[in-house]
């Protein structure tokens, strides 16, 4: 594979050295599995080893590192380099130590420290200023395709960077309004118009981030199956509470923490971005706008009760 850009060519060697024979493991799923690496300059960094060596697991890693190597935004996972050597197909990335959003959401942290609401806020901002970048301040213009909890990762200052480029494609006309491709994505997060039409636009992604939005503001996984029946699915079951400014639905470790205000514009950009229909959708560039306003009414609100 020839050298794309930036991206370092690592020997299987190095990568070996680096991980300290694929010693310490990140985390697992049905991609493959992360360890933690350390560069011979020092640098830390995330490895990660991909398990699908089918002709479709080597066009989505070639993806990735083709992507990743022309683009650099502070809230997008950076690609430090990659291995291709024998076959394997290794991504090399920036460590974030901060684990994943999901993890806080769900995992054993949320047990301990449960995320503020302002904490929430710039995380969300800062997925969208990364999202936002990848629609509108890059040529080709890119559709992540895979947004969700587990693809926002953060760093020790709890800044957040999206990551997990294998099943993005990018917009290479200018004037194109989708591309149209197999649906592919995670149950819970897809776009239905998408999945009933097979055509991606960048609202696929929106709808996507609006399931986020939910999460954070109800901290509920997007598919549950505790609970009753009607609360399946966190997209059908929130909207009509939150339309209704019904915010008991809200995380309940964040009653009596939040701005109503905050909260509000919070909850009604989620619920356009979850619209059925693409067309009733903000952009990702209006997403990011009203949760800065969110964020920033939040602030002003922790401010004066401080005072």
């Amino acid at each position: 594979m020839r050298n794309w850009n930036a991206a370092r060519v690592f020997t299987y060697k190095e990568i070996k050295a680096a991980t300290n024979k694929f010693k310490e493991v990140l985390g697992r799923g049905s991609f493959g599995c992360v360890y933690l690496g350390k560069l011979s300059d020092g640098k830390m960094v995330a490895v990660k080893v991909r398990f699908d060596k089918s002709q479709l697991g080597a066009d989505s890693f070639i993806n990735e590192v083709r992507l990743l190597s022309g683009i650099s935004h502070q809230n997008l996972v950076g690609l430090e380099g990659f291995c291709h050597e024998a076959k394997q197909q290794i991504l090399v990335y920036e460590y974030l130590p901060g684990g994943s959003l999901a993890n806080h959401l769900y995992g054993p942290k949320s047990k301990k420290v449960s995320m503020s609401w302002v904490r929430r806020l710039k995380i969300a901002v800062d997925a969208a200023k990364g999202l936002d970048y990848l629609h509108n301040g890059n040529e080709p213009r890119v559709i992540h395709r895979d947004v969700k909890c587990s693809n926002i990762l953060l760093d020790k200052e709890m800044n957040a960077k999206v990551c997990d480029f294998g099943l993005s494609k990018q917009v290479m006309q200018a004037e194109a309004t989708h591309v149209t491709t197999i649906v592919k994505g995670t149950a819970g997060y897809i776009d239905p118009e998408y999945y009933s039409t097979q055509q991606l636009t960048e609202k696929s992604d929106v709808y996507s981030f609006g399931v986020v939005l939910l999460e954070l503001i109800c901290g509920r996984e997007p598919l549950s199956h505790s609970g009753t029946p009607d609360s399946f699915n966190l997209v059908l079951w929130a909207k009509p509470y939150l339309q209704a400014g019904a915010y008991e639905i809200v995380d309940e470790s964040l009653q009596g923490t939040f701005d109503v205000e905050s909260m509000r514009k919070a909850a009604l950009v989620a619920i356009k971005s979850v619209e059925r229909d693409a067309s009733q959708r903000p952009t990702i560039a209006e997403v990011l706008a009203e949760l800065k306003e969110a964020f920033s009414i939040q602030l002003s609100y922790l401010a004066s009760r401080d005072m």
